[in-house]
């Protein structure tokens, strides 16, 4: 694999405050300033702007080399970076960098107001961050592993290989969803309702073939400890008892990791297959929401099912 380079180079007259990020060939492809500097707690607030936002392999060094070069000599312990709400989560956290917090309508740019990420690491957690491994849990059939950008390629394999078959269960999708592209932004947004503690978005894998999904959303916590959970499943591996196992596996994560006392499922009234998942494991049935979600084009009833942790 060829080795990434980047650059970092103050830019004159800024007092060493503002700083142009090179790529290997010297083209520009970021820029940073420093925001503040607190050398009596030994931390430091960076503002980034990177142009390359597609390029996740060079974000990824541009805030390693960027990172170590704050924390080498001992001067600070802690980096803040403040970076669009658009840009990529995951080299971020490969790095060791945890979302700290969301500014909300904190930036104006081209007539349009957006919020802004703050991630913040330190000197432990950077040089101790050698491998960065993704949520994955093993069922006795499958692998649920959590999803991220990095697997658009086998996301948008799956949803085109079931495309006409997904139909009838899930909302519209626009003919972006159905590109690289719109799969890696799709990714994206899971991944950072993950790290705000919105959803959890599992791949279900089996033999390393991605054959379906699940999500554990709408977490809500204190008196309530409750979410959603969703699933669907390849075309071509129904009926080997694959997606009960995949659901048995996030239920045991939700109820002993997540410490939920309740999950709820719905499905569409005709989904005789699903009804039956839900109830072999153990759930039982609310009732009827009527026009509940608004699916392939019109908004339609659903019969909701309930899990207590204590049953």
């Amino acid at each position: 694999m060829e080795q990434i380079k980047v650059f970092m180079e103050e830019i004159k007259e800024t007092d060493e405050k503002e700083f142009i990020i090179r790529d290997g060939s010297r083209i520009t492809i970021g820029r940073f300033s420093i925001v503040e500097k607190n050398a009596a707690h030994k931390n430091v607030l960076i503002r980034l702007r990177f142009y390359r936002e597609e390029d996740r392999n060079l974000l990824r060094e541009s805030l390693k080399v960027m990172t170590r070069g704050f924390l080498r000599d001992g001067t600070f312990f802690k980096v803040n970076i403040i970076v669009s709400d658009e840009i990529s989560t995951v080299p971020f956290t490969e790095l060791g960098y945890t979302l700290e917090g969301i500014l909300v309508n904190n930036s104006y740019q081209d007539s349009v107001i957006r919020n802004e990420y703050l991630f913040g690491t330190d000197n432990t957690r950077f040089n101790q961050y050698r491998e960065f491994k993704l949520l994955a849990m093993d069922g006795e059939k499958v692998e649920l592993k959590l999803s991220s950008p990095e697997n658009a390629e086998e996301y948008l394999a799956y949803y085109l290989e079931n495309r006409e078959y997904l139909k009838p269960f899930e909302p519209h999708r626009d003919q972006d969803f159905f590109t690289l592209k719109g799969q890696q932004k799709s990714l994206d947004e899971n991944y950072k309702h993950y790290l705000n503690g919105l959803a959890i978005n599992f791949g279900v894998y089996l033999g390393g073939k991605l054959i379906g999904k699940v999500q554990i959303s709408n977490l809500v916590y204190g008196g309530f400890r409750s979410a959603n959970l969703g699933y669907a499943l390849h075309k071509d591996f129904e009926g080997r008892g694959l997606m009960q196992d995949a659901l048995k596996t996030a239920i045991d994560y939700a109820f002993e990791e997540l410490m939920l006392h309740r999950l709820e499922a719905s499905t569409l009234l005709d989904n005789k297959k699903s009804q039956n998942v839900l109830k072999r494991l153990g759930f039982k049935e609310v009732g009827i929401n009527e026009k509940y979600l608004y699916i392939n084009g019109k908004w339609q009833d659903h019969y909701t099912f309930s899990l207590i942790k204590e049953s």
